[in-house]
């Protein structure tokens, strides 16, 4: 589907630009002349503003933060779905979780009749792998796909013993056996996917580490205790872990002279797995880290305020590849972007990002979701919830045995703590912000209240302005092909998201 020029160019959807580096070849020449190596850096569950380049100290980041000093970095890069299947369905095929069926649900399915960029990449010459988290959770091979999207996987290296409240892979060894398999002159594509800073942590290891409850950067939509300091700590152990390989996958590179060729991307799913965070169309759920490095094309030491979705991701890398992108891609290129000399903002079309949300756990009666739609400007930040007497967080009773209480929201010690005290008049208001249900519209002014959570769309004085926003996304969604605006909820039944399959997938 073509959408007008206007719409279009508005099409900013959310791109969280992970990052796409090339990969060190140990044993075989240069890539193809003109097509760059690509590696893109995934990590699973990270909030944008915890890493160096955006001004967290606590956080040691030097890989990311050489990745944008060396390139760009993007100060509004937002995903397509708060949530792990729905948003790495948006980056592998550059469209909007509406348009991709069950592959915009969490535990679903991803259709053969989607085009996915690797295996794009492939088809043009390209040696393809991953290692870790690549598309998912869910079932790949459903409906006729007999390719894994991402091309092999790469996870025979672990630590041994393996590392508490970590993945066991060694992401970094496991990337130099794919250098190792890539036929010589061969240009190559790989996906680093880390499962941190995805829950569970190992309790206290930021502050094992050396690390202050001071150092902790806190959205003040959450609780500031020592409890969610020290829990923040440990989940900046984990992307750090996630650098430290990024960091040894570019060494790789640059020791074998194909750096300087190779477009790295680094970004993240969602937001961090904190209470108001994953699963929420708020920033803290949405809005992600985005650094993107390619000396041979994209001038360094620039900041650039363009609003990018994830959905973007996969045009751009076609795009720098030379290879055509599908008219079903949503999104658009960043290339032009990424390319030019200028910092701040570049293209003045690219002034919003829509999100959009329908499940997340089985946490309601009958697998029922809490469909939702955002609109994101500079200044507001508009959300449509399509059924508001639905708990956004999950029913406060667990729905299945294996389950929890608000199942949406990961467990963990801050959690625990804000349902242990919620009706303390010190807690309360935190409980109400991350687990109470919601009105049908919300809006924020960005500006004023930068991590929302002053609601205004009740307020007369913001009516025309609520009216103007509304009228805005429901323009995009309609141009894009949302199914909610013809009335219809097409994953009511899905079978990929059957009680027995979840049930099945919780008791791993």
């Amino acid at each position: 589907m073509k959408m007008s020029k206007r719409i279009y160019a508005g099409v900013l959807t959310i791109l969280i630009t992970a990052a796409i580096y090339g990969a060190r070849h140990l044993s075989a020449s240069k890539s193809e002349e003109g097509k760059p190596n690509i590696l893109f850096a995934f990590t699973d569950d990270q909030s944008w503003i915890h890493a160096g380049a955006y001004g967290t100290s606590g956080v040691k980041t030097p890989a990311f933060d050489r990745v944008a000093r060396e390139g760009v970095l993007f100060s509004h890069a937002f995903t397509a779905a708060p949530s792990c299947t729905p948003s790495r369905s948006a980056v592998l095929t550059g469209q909007n979780i509406w348009r991709v069926g069950h592959a915009g649900l969490l535990h679903g399915g991803l259709p053969k009749s989607l085009d996915v960029f690797p295996l794009m990449l492939r088809d043009n010459g390209y040696f393809i792998g991953h290692t870790g988290k690549s598309w998912g959770p869910g079932r790949w091979n459903s409906d006729g796909r007999t390719e894994h999207p991402v091309g092999k996987a790469y996870d025979t290296v672990s630590y041994q013993p393996r590392l508490e409240g970590l993945s066991p892979l060694n992401y970094a060894a496991n990337f130099e056996l794919f250098l190792k398999d890539r036929p010589s002159g061969t240009p190559f594509f790989f996906w680093y996917g880390s499962s941190e800073p995805h829950r569970v942590y190992r309790k206290g290891q930021g502050l094992e580490a050396g690390k202050k409850l001071s150092d902790a950067r806190l959205f003040s939509s959450m609780l500031d205790n020592a409890e969610t300091r020290s829990d923040v700590l440990d989940y900046y152990v984990e992307i750090e872990h996630f650098d430290r390989h990024l960091g040894r996958m570019i060494r790789m590179l640059e020791e074998a002279g194909e750096l300087d060729n190779t477009l790295i991307i680094v970004t993240s799913d969602h937001g961090m797995p904190f209470p108001r965070g994953k699963s929420t169309l708020y920033d803290s759920g949405t809005r992600v880290p985005l650094a993107v490095r390619w000396p041979k094309r994209i001038p360094a030491k620039r900041w650039v305020d363009d609003f990018t979705s994830l959905t973007d991701v996969a045009p751009t890398i076609l795009e720098a590849a030379g290879i055509q992108v599908p008219e079903a891609m949503t999104s658009r290129s960043l290339m032009p972007i990424l390319t030019s000399e200028k910092t701040g903002q570049i293209e003045p079309d690219r002034d919003f990002a829509v999100i959009g949300f329908e499940r997340h756990t089985w946490c309601r009666e009958e697998g029922a979701g809490y469909p939702a739609r955002a609109l994101r400007t500079k200044k507001y930040l508009y959300i449509r919830n399509y059924h508001p007497e639905r708990w956004p967080a999950g029913n406060p009773e667990p729905v299945l045995e294996t389950g929890w209480s608000y199942g949406d929201v990961d467990r963990g010690p801050t959690y625990h703590f804000v349902l242990e005290h919620q009706k303390e008049p010190e807690v309360a208001p935190f409980y109400r912000w991350a687990f109470g249900k919601r009105p049908g519209e919300e809006l924020y002014d960005v500006e004023k209240d930068p991590d929302q959570i002053r609601n205004l769309a009740a307020d007369p004085a913001h009516a025309a302005l609520k009216k103007k926003l509304a009228a805005r996304l429901t323009e995009y969604l309609k141009a894009t092909g949302d199914p909610r605006m013809r009335g219809e909820e097409p994953w009511n039944d899905d079978l990929y998201y059957s009680r027995g399959v979840w049930k099945q997938q919780m008791a791993k």
